[in-house]
């Protein structure tokens, strides 16, 4: 790590371009999806230097772009190697973090004075960390309403923007369907979840779905996307030629989602933005952390006709409060992964089976009305208040 410091301290002498240093939280697709398209929208400023620094799957992500002037691996999570690159954090002009709250409360530890934080979850928290309140701009990306809990939270927060979802809402693309099924698993990294069991869930229920005699019968092709920790273990029994297992850039996703008619999702607020006003057939499946269990709660509650898998549907399941702190949502999701690992019903396929015998088309025109609501351009909005503050 003392080699990458001193290499980066004497590299970053850019001119008079601002330097702007990007940090995504590494447990889903969700923080570092959301980083990119707003570095989209800042790259079109050309008097910006863009340097990224994370690890797992932000980093994997970061890579397969060309946004980034630099890139910095770190644990962006832990203090002790938040220290060792100290120097880098205040050598940038501005940090923009999304979701990655102990990096953006060291920085301002530190006494940066041009820290910006993007939060996605604010409908879902208990309370907010000590510190947050304190950023230069607090962006609230809004897809669950989340003004009644920021009032019971956030009134301590110095400078917050509500903005719409920070992924994309449309295009100009003629989509036109194949038979295709897109099984989309998401990050499914967290530091706070045992990654061997969320491994085995995953194994266990694709193996379940693509154990349907349907599946293979319906769709031309299918492909299995993910993090590349989780698609790497994957060990499919039945595959062949018309089965693809990779990690794809969100681009490269969203080129295949356009075209597809059938989704399995796990239940990412991202799978839900990019995929609600597309014509899409979408299953979700049941989840592996506290915020994908009150999303599918949400969805329920709001009959936008998905078929769902939720751990409710399991005779093993206990019901779990909302407003609970992470790490006890957590792991009172984890305790219902666990038990689905020794599960014999035969619930999953019953319900994809369901799945792909029944049309949501009734259900299409509802979904664009919600999401057509919301501001398209909420990338957008924050490049621009960070150039103009800068």
């Amino acid at each position: 790590m003392k080699q990458i410091v001193c290499l980066m301290i004497n590299t970053l002498k850019v001119g008079d371009k601002m330097k702007l240093l990007i940090t995504a939280e590494h447990f889903g697709y969700g923080p570092i999806t959301t980083a990119l398209n707003v570095v989209k929208e800042l790259k079109k400023y050309n008097d910006i230097n863009i340097s990224f620094m994370g690890t797992g799957i932000a980093l994997e992500q970061a890579k397969m772009t060309n946004y980034f002037d630099k890139i910095i691996e770190c644990k962006t999570y832990d203090i002790n190697e938040l220290k060792k690159v100290k120097n880098i954090l205040l050598d940038y002009d501005v940090i923009l973090s999304s979701e990655n709250q102990p990096g953006v409360k060291f920085a301002i530890e530190c006494g940066h004075k041009s820290v910006y934080f993007i939060d996605n979850l604010m409908w879902m928290w208990d309370k907010l960390d000590e510190g947050l309140e304190q950023a230069k701009g607090y962006f609230i990306s809004e897809i669950i309403p989340s003004k009644k809990n920021f009032d019971r939270i956030g009134k301590n927060i110095k400078n917050p923007h509500f903005i719409g979802p920070l992924r994309e809402l449309k295009t100009k693309k003629i989509l036109s369907k194949e038979k295709k099924l897109i099984i989309n698993i998401g990050g499914a990294e967290a530091f706070v979840i045992d990654s061997n069991i969320v491994k085995k869930y995953y194994n266990k229920l694709i193996n379940e779905i693509l154990d349907i005699k349907l599946i293979y019968s319906s769709f031309d092709k299918i492909i299995i996307c993910g993090g590349s920790g989780v698609i790497n273990s994957l060990k499919i029994n039945n595959a062949n030629d018309k089965t693809v297992v990779k990690t794809l850039s969100n681009e490269e996703y969203l080129n295949e989602l356009d075209s597809c008619s059938h989704c399995i999702f796990a239940s990412g607020l991202g799978n839900f933005i990019e995929s609600v006003w597309r014509d899409k057939d979408i299953l979700y499946i049941p989840p592996i952390n506290y915020s994908q269990l009150l999303q599918l709660d949400y969805y329920e509650k709001m009959d936008f006709g998905f078929k769902i898998i939720n751990w409710d549907e399991f005779d093993f399941f206990q019901k779990i409060p909302t407003l609970l702190d992470e790490n006890t949502g957590v792991d009172l999701v984890i305790d219902n992964v666990k038990k689905y690992l020794n599960d014999k019903s035969d619930i999953v396929k019953n319900v994809v089976q369901e799945f792909l015998q029944n049309s949501q088309m009734k259900f299409y025109d509802k979904r664009k009305k919600y999401i057509s609501k919301f501001n398209g351009n909420g990338a957008k909005e924050i490049a621009q208040i960070i150039y103009k503050e800068n």
